[in-house]
């Protein structure tokens, strides 16, 4: 008879069960681990441009500004910003620009749009053929169209037009990254309610303004029109302000009162004003809305003593800054201006508002008369020379009726630099971001020159006649020597031991 057998389970050895437990322990922490690795990456991916993308750029490519900071904060209307380009063919530098602003403030959406499975997108805001990684900035107001060719800009001097045209040779230019500034321009075209609208006057010969000046303008939301005196029936009504720029010609005596009720209404003037065509004499009219302002000039050409006031020949000025008025607006990063062959303007003492100066010589200045055959015999300072400070550019203000405003603004320039692109390209930019700093002041405009394009490329130095002495004798004599002096030393040691 078979016996039933009874089967024991064999027990697992120790060893064993103490492995399956640190397995099951593994597998646990494992799969916590991984879900916290998960929940903090979607927290992370919930977190602001500005905590999780460090800007690492050289060039601070990816960071704004005060100013920029500002006026998204002042943003209560939706705002999309469209990227146009191929999936995966994104622009980096400019959607990681854009990511920032959408980061300050939630009405702003940034998105990728693919013309090419979206080919009827771009029809919706332009007729124009517009680059890959183009911007286009909405909202409920209007739009704004930004091609590439605007964020990436090439500025080209006129040494680079020279050689092009007399050698053949291409030139290679100046490379600027320009995104801060032009989506800013967008963000605040799209949102203001008003824009203002700067009117040039012409029938007095004067110079056209530099088309590089003309795309800043229009680069800060102000308009830009003409505006004859002669032949209309008054200054427009949504006129910001009025830039004369270097007349050759005076104003005659209808146009005079015009202008003067214009500023007592709360009008702007910028004037614009050169030694060769400005004079009392040979402008009595606009000599008289000057002086009325409580300024007058000084016939002949600035020259300075101070080697830290000009530059290559001092008559090429490089004048100390004011922190008022326009002045406030220009970036800290501004430090020069070049007032190339100025006349000098003085304070008669009369003004009904307040002077406030701009550009400004050393007390060590001094103008000279121009000669009748137009060259100096000596750019030394001669008997007769009117020495002591004097201004390259003043402001004033004063309260108007309210017409227009509740003050009046006037801005004189003693030198068509002050609008010269070549001039402002040997400041680095240091002129336009004073002569802009003017039209935003004028303006009341949120956006000045302060948000200045980033040069992909070494910026020029400039340095004043000082300075420039100073490094040469350090580079000539100085470092040589001291060279010659720590091998000399080294010599000395090595023969002692």
């Amino acid at each position: 008879m078979n016996s039933e057998k009874k089967i024991k389970k064999a027990k697992a050895p120790a060893a064993g069960r103490k492995a399956l437990k640190i397995g099951s322990f593994s597998i646990t922490v494992t799969a916590v681990v991984i879900g916290i690795a998960i929940l903090l990456n979607l927290f992370v991916n919930e977190l602001p441009g500005t905590i999780t993308k460090l800007d690492t750029s050289s060039l601070q490519l990816f960071t704004v500004g005060e100013e920029t900071e500002g006026i998204l904060a002042a943003v209560d209307r939706d705002v999309h910003m469209y990227v146009l380009a191929q999936r995966g063919q994104e622009d980096s530098t400019i959607v990681g620009l854009l990511e920032r602003y959408e980061a300050l403030n939630d009405h702003v959406k940034v998105s990728v749009v693919d013309p090419a499975t979206n080919p009827t997108f771009i029809a919706k805001y332009t007729e124009d053929t517009l680059s890959p990684n183009s911007v286009i900035v909405e909202s409920d107001l209007r739009h704004y169209v930004l091609d590439y060719r605007e964020i990436f800009t090439t500025q080209y001097s006129e040494e680079d037009y020279y050689n092009y045209m007399y050698y053949g040779v291409m030139p290679t230019g100046t490379p600027f990254f320009n995104g801060e500034l032009a989506f800013t321009t967008a963000v605040d075209y799209v949102t203001r309610e008003d824009l203002p609208v700067l009117y040039a006057l012409e029938g007095h010969g004067e110079t056209a303004l530099d088309a590089t000046y003309g795309s800043y303008i229009t680069a800060e939301n102000v308009g830009m029109n003409t505006l004859s005196l002669l032949t209309s029936d008054g200054i427009p009504a949504d006129c910001s302000a009025i830039l004369i720029n270097n007349p050759t010609g005076d104003i005659n005596r209808d146009e005079l009162p015009m202008l003067q009720q214009y500023l007592a209404e709360g009008g702007n003037i910028i004037l614009v004003t050169s030694y060769q065509n400005y004079s009392e004499l040979g402008m009595p009219n606009l000599s008289v809305l000057c002086a009325e302002m409580g300024l007058e000039p000084v016939d002949g050409i600035v020259f300075e003593s101070d080697r830290n006031h000009y530059t290559g020949y001092p008559y090429s000025l490089l004048p100390s800054f004011g922190y008022t008025g326009p002045m406030a607006l220009v970036s800290e990063n501004t430090q020069y201006a070049l007032m190339h062959a100025s006349h000098g303007i003085i304070a008669n003492g009369r003004a009904t508002g307040t002077v406030i100066p701009m550009l400004t010589t050393s007390a060590g200045a001094y103008v000279k008369k121009v000669p009748a055959s137009g060259s100096f015999t000596t750019l030394d300072k001669e008997d007769g020379d009117i020495a002591g400070q004097v201004y390259t550019a003043a402001a004033v203000t004063g309260t108007a009726d309210g017409t227009r405003a509740a003050e009046y603004k006037f801005v004189w320039y003693a030198s068509p630099s002050i609008s010269s692109a070549s001039d402002d390209s040997y400041v680095s930019g240091g002129n336009s971001a004073v002569f802009m700093g003017s039209v935003s002041w004028m303006a009341e405009n949120k956006i000045s020159l302060s948000i200045l394009a980033k040069q992909l490329q070494v910026e020029a130095l400039t340095l004043t006649a000082a300075q420039s002495s100073i490094w040469s004798i350090v580079v000539i004599f100085v470092l040589p020597l001291a060279l010659l002096a720590a091998g000399f030393v080294i010599w000395i040691r090595r023969r002692k031991r």
